[in-house]
């Protein structure tokens, strides 16, 4: 699903919900001097056309590019987890990244309990931006989920919401147990 589709279904199922401020050229270009990278095509259309910053749902909180968005603003990984190290290491590929290139664009977890959080990983030689996205676990500080990008993260989130049920972070959507969450994000919980 593109993240137009993604706008448009938004909208015609929940026209009431409160979007907040869209973003502007101006603030964007701001942020990705700031954070050393520039950010994916279609973030910066969920930013500019659909909202700056929005708790997606109830479920999810997607930073903006102000500090005066709801979630607040997107940001280096270490600014959310301050004892992250150089470099993390990507469980499904075996891949290891610095953690200077991962750029949150979640503010904290769903339950905003702990800081397992999306990331972008920004990599060189990307079209259009478009970095796979990841999620860092507070705990293991590994990334320990990987999706192609921003899109079919949208994706899993928009396939799953019933307007009549509860809706669910993505990573609950991928591994809805409790048991599958904690063996993925703790390293001590099989011990």
């Amino acid at each position: 699903m593109s993240v137009n589709e993604f706008m448009t279904q938004f909208i015609e199922r929940y026209p009431d919900i409160d979007r907040f401020d869209c973003a502007t050229d101006k603030m964007i270009a701001k942020y990705e001097e700031i954070l050393g990278y520039r950010l994916p095509v279609s973030f910066m259309a969920f930013l500019k056309e659909f909202s700056n910053g929005i708790f997606l749902l109830d479920c999810e909180p997607i930073g903006g590019v102000s500090k005066d968005s709801p979630c607040g603003d997107i940001c280096k990984v270490n600014r959310i987890i301050e004892d992250i190290p150089n470099e993390l290491l990507i469980v499904e590929t075996n891949e290891r990244i610095e953690s200077n290139r991962l750029l949150s664009f979640t503010t904290f977890d769903a339950g905003n309990i702990s800081n397992n959080h999306w990331v972008f990983l920004c990599e060189d030689g990307v079209p259009n931006n478009e970095y796979r996205v990841g999620l860092v676990s507070q705990s293991s500080h590994k990334i320990v989920k990987v999706l192609d990008n921003l899109e079919e993260w949208l994706t899993i989130f928009w396939e799953q919401d019933d307007e009549d049920e509860m809706t669910y972070p993505v990573f609950h959507v991928l591994y809805p147990s409790y048991e599958e969450r904690g063996e993925i994000l703790y390293d001590w919980w099989l011990d």
